[in-house]
C-alpha cells in the first residue's frame, strides 16, 4: 500500500501552525495571569515576602525576576520585606498583557 500526501501550500501550512502557536502563547499567558489575579484575593495590603509567595506559589526566582522589571518591595526591616496589594495587580496586568 502506498501513499501519496501533496503539500501544494506547504507554506500556507506552516504559516498557519506559526499563528496558532503564536495564539497558544497568548492563551497560556492570559490563563497564568487569570489564575494569580485570582490568587491574588487572599493577599494581605501589604503582604511579607515568605507568605506572597506561598500564596502565589511561586519561587523565589520568578520573585525576583519580578523585582528587576519593575515590582517594588518595602524593606520593612532586614528580614521584613513586604510587596504592596495595588502595585502586585499592577505589575502583574502589565507583565502579562496580551
Amino acid at each position: 500500500m502506498e501513499v501519496t500526501v501533496s503539500f501544494d501550500n506547504f507554506d500556507g501550512l506552516l504559516d498557519r501552525i506559526e499563528k496558532l502557536n503564536e495564539n497558544l502563547e497568548k492563551l497560556e499567558k492570559r490563563t497564568e495571569y487569570m489564575e494569580l489575579m485570582l490568587k491574588t484575593k487572599d493577599i494581605d495590603p501589604y503582604e511579607p515576602q515568605e507568605s506572597l509567595k506561598q500564596k502565589l506559589n511561586i519561587g523565589q526566582g520568578l520573585l525576583n525576576k519580578w523585582v528587576a522589571k519593575g515590582l517594588e518591595k518595602q524593606v520593612w526591616s532586614d528580614r521584613n520585606i513586604r510587596y504592596e496589594k495595588d502595585e502586585l495587580k499592577a505589575f502583574l496586568k502589565k507583565e502579562y498583557a496580551v
